[in-house]
């Protein structure tokens, strides 16, 4: 029952931040230059064509009749059509959402793997030249732009090397193998910086769980370094493991966006760019939508997982 609570309050507290992001989102929308209307009729459309475009699209709305009518029908799953090519945005989002939820899953998964490891080994070796090595290189990873990494990715690894694919590929509908060979690079570009700062901060709390008094008496009872460190340490620092892994997420999607472009992806990230030079309100106020619902749903794995880490949290 505190779990099923924790679920409803996290998902009521959702919506205003689901609210809040999409209006803020729907209102710098209107700052681009630029008409829709243009964008569709040309340059040379009559104002007569104009208006009726804008009418049409129910520009010619005040911008709050315009978003309420959108979030209304968003919340039903009726995310519009797209004012270019008049298909349904719905089906245009989940086209492409596939492939950015198995970018973002392997980007997490390397953000794991390199930076799980290595915050636990720095922080066995405090103060020593290894543990200054590991968090000076930690440090210019987080510095590390995600498209100039994938960039260099490219020209190493695709270009002179060969091994995987490079800007482009095939699909995941066409070639599902070949497709998931040509996301490890992107998943590179992306998780290596992630696991820059999950190392950072891995560091950081395993530094303190290392220092506790349970930790020295567990040494004086006689276990080894092995089950101090990689169980009941680690176990103490799983709260702020998890609330970096939360951060990840969001920050993965973000990320996405630039990744995509880079290596010519077909996902959420690029649609959006696409949407965004044609003024495709609508498909920009979409991925906005998934974007945030995914990262809410995120935020509540996160909240659920601390209560079940730490059973002291209420």
């Amino acid at each position: 029952m505190r779990i099923l609570r924790v679920v409803g309050t996290c998902l009521v507290s959702a919506i205003p931040t689901l609210i809040l992001a999409t209006f803020i989102v729907f209102m710098l929308q209107r700052l681009i230059p630029g008409d829709p209307a243009v964008a569709i009729a040309g340059e040379y459309a009559t104002p007569e064509n104009l208006a009726r475009i804008r009418e049409d699209l129910g520009l010619n709305q005040p911008l709050w009749s315009q978003y309420l009518t959108w979030i209304g029908n968003a919340f039903t799953g009726d995310l519009g059509t797209s004012f270019q090519t008049g298909e349904s945005i719905s089906a245009l989002v989940m086209q492409r959402l596939p492939l950015t939820l198995i970018l973002t899953t392997m980007a997490l998964f390397v953000a794991v793997a390199v930076g799980l490891p290595t915050g636990v080994i720095a922080a066995q070796k405090v103060d020593t030249s290894f543990d200054r090595f590991l968090t000076t290189g930690a440090t210019f990873g987080i510095a590390i732009p995600n498209f100039w990494l994938g960039m260099m990715l490219i020209i190493v690894f695709a270009l002179n090397l060969g091994w995987f694919p490079g800007p482009g590929g095939v699909s995941l509908q066409d070639d599902p193998a070949q497709a998931l060979k040509g996301l490890v690079l992107p998943a590179l570009a992306l998780g290596l910086v992630g696991g820059a700062e999950i190392c950072r901060q891995v560091r950081s709390a395993m530094v303190e769980s290392l220092s506790t008094d349970y930790v020295r008496t567990h040494r004086a009872k006689g276990l080894s370094n092995r089950s101090i460190v990689w169980k009941h340490a680690l176990k103490n620092s799983s709260l702020p493991f998890a609330t970096i892994i939360g951060l990840q997420v969001s920050r993965l999607i973000g990320g996405a966006v630039v990744v995509e472009a880079v290596f010519g992806l077909s996902g959420i990230g690029s649609l959006a760019v696409e949407a965004t030079n044609q003024r495709d309100y609508g498909v920009i106020q979409a991925v906005v939508f998934v974007a945030a619902v995914i990262v809410l749903l995120t935020n509540l794995i996160v909240d659920v997982s601390y209560r079940l880490l730490d059973p002291r949290i209420s």
